[in-house]
């Protein structure tokens, strides 16, 4: 997965609130199918950083762990 530079400002306002996704999620194929779709994607999550970045795995793991009711 490829780590996008932030686009606009670019101080963190606080650490994000998900943490890398394991090796077992990269190797789960839900959590690929999510990363196919979000990948293209900018993103902007504004109480943790500001402007846009490309999405990245802990995007994706921030959603799976949503749809698992393990965070945010």
């Amino acid at each position: 997965m490829q780590t996008s530079q932030l686009i606009g400002e670019h101080e963190p306002k606080e650490r994000a609130p998900w943490p890398d996704p394991t090796p077992e999620m990269l190797a789960d194929p839900k959590f690929e199918k999510v990363w196919q779709r979000i990948k293209p994607w900018d993103i902007n999550v504004p109480e943790v950083y500001g402007g846009y970045m490309g999405a990245t795995g802990n995007h994706v793991r921030a959603i799976m762990d949503a749809l698992e009711g393990n965070g945010g």
